[in-house]
C-alpha cells in the first residue's frame, strides 16, 4: 500500500498566496475557504472567486511561465500544495492525449488571459 502525506498550507484572509510574475514552485488544492483571483494589471481587477475543490496556479506548472494572476485568500482558507516535480511527475505518467490537450489548453488560455 502506497501513503502519500499530503502537505497543507493554511492561509488567513488578506493573504496573497501568489502574485503575477512569480516564478511558479506549486500549485494549490482548495480544501475550505475562498480565493480571490485578481488581475496582474495595476486595477487588479477581480477574475474569479475560487471555492473548496478548485485548483489554482496549475498553469504555471503546465508551462513553466510566470503567474498569470494574483492569488489572493477571501478569508481563511487550506490548501493542499502540489509541487512543480509532482505535478511534472504525475503530467509525464498520463496519456500522451491528455498531455498534449493539457498543454494545447494551457496555452490558449494564456493567449485570451490579460497579465
Amino acid at each position: 500500500m502506497t501513503v502519500e502525506l499530503l502537505n497543507r498550507q493554511v492561509f488567513s484572509g488578506g493573504d496573497v498566496i501568489f502574485k503575477a510574475g512569480e516564478v511558479p514552485r506549486c500549485a494549490y488544492l482548495i480544501q475550505s475557504g475562498a480565493v480571490n483571483i485578481v488581475s496582474g494589471r495595476e486595477d487588479h481587477a477581480l477574475v474569479t472567486t475560487l471555492v473548496a475543490g478548485d485548483l489554482l496556479g496549475e498553469m504555471a506548472l503546465v508551462d513553466a511561465q510566470p503567474r498569470s494572476a494574483t492569488a489572493v485568500a477571501k478569508q481563511t482558507t487550506t490548501c493542499i500544495t502540489i509541487t512543480a516535480g509532482d505535478f511534472g511527475t504525475r503530467l509525464a505518467k498520463s496519456d500522451p492525449l491528455v498531455r498534449a490537450m493539457v498543454k494545447s489548453l494551457t496555452r490558449r488560455l494564456r493567449k485570451t488571459t490579460p497579465s
